[in-house]
């Protein structure tokens, strides 16, 4: 009879150590830095279970053991709310990190620069060929991007989008930034028109534009304190010519 106690204790001596062993292990792979060596980009397809997410790390050489990542899925549940998207790994970044990161759904952002005074048929260029970009547009007709962007005036299209650094994520549209840059513009061509002086030789809008993309790729107009990209300071230049001069 004590010799049964004493293999059972022995028992769950063994089985003690090896569940320590285990913990430590499971706590280990967490805290550990991902295999990379510089920025990756991920991306977690819609219904990715946990089994398959540790296969896809393994697979892509971010983690070195499977079985463990699933183990630290059971014993902290919290990390196992991972959202589909396209995320940014680093270096620095633990395995703990990485989940948490999946479980905010804090995508990657991704640039996309579009330069004063170039032309729309560039920045249908740039969207051809920037990643992570779903191309919708059927070409890169203007009347194309008039129709896709529902414009009032579909004549009114070089020229009518802001100038800027965009960020995206991954799966955005083609007509989405398309909209944004364009948006922005109107918003600030529609303050300049309201403010402008008696007396300007343009007769709407759109004319004012292309006046003012005119006179872009020339020396710019010296235009007082306005912090705003050099297209739309000379569009204020124009619109505020003729105003007096306050004493």
């Amino acid at each position: 009879m004590k010799k049964v106690l004493l293999i059972i204790l022995l028992l769950l001596v063994v089985l003690g150590i090896a569940a320590g062993v285990g913990v430590w292990k499971v706590r280990h792979l967490a805290d550990s830095k991902l295999l990379i060596k510089e920025e990756t980009i991920f991306t977690l397809k819609p219904g990715t279970g946990r089994l398959a997410l540790g296969e896809q790390l393994y697979a892509d050489k971010i983690i070195n053991r499977p079985r463990v990542f699933q183990w630290l899925l059971r014993i902290e549940p919290d990390l196992s709310h991972f959202k589909a998207g396209t995320y940014r790994f680093t270096p620095q970044m633990t395995v703990r990190e990485m989940l948490k990161l999946l479980e905010s759904g804090k995508e990657a952002q991704f640039p996309l620069r579009l330069v004063e005074g170039m032309r729309l048929s560039d920045y249908l260029k740039q969207l051809r060929e920037a990643p992570y970009i779903k191309h919708t547009l059927s070409d890169d007709k203007y009347a194309t991007v008039a129709q896709a962007l529902e414009l009032e005036n579909p004549e009114w299209i070089e020229g009518w989008f802001w100038p800027d650094t965009w960020m995206y994520t991954a799966n955005t549209t083609d007509v989405a930034l398309l909209k944004r840059a364009h948006k922005k513009m109107v918003k600030a061509v529609d303050s300049a028109w309201e403010g402008r002086a008696d007396g300007l030789p343009y007769k709407d809008k759109n004319q004012l534009v292309t006046m003012a993309s005119i006179i872009e790729k020339k020396p710019p107009l010296p235009v007082n304190a306005i912090r705003l990209p050099r297209y739309l300071s000379t569009v204020y230049a124009l619109v505020c010519a003729c105003r007096p001069t306050q004493p």
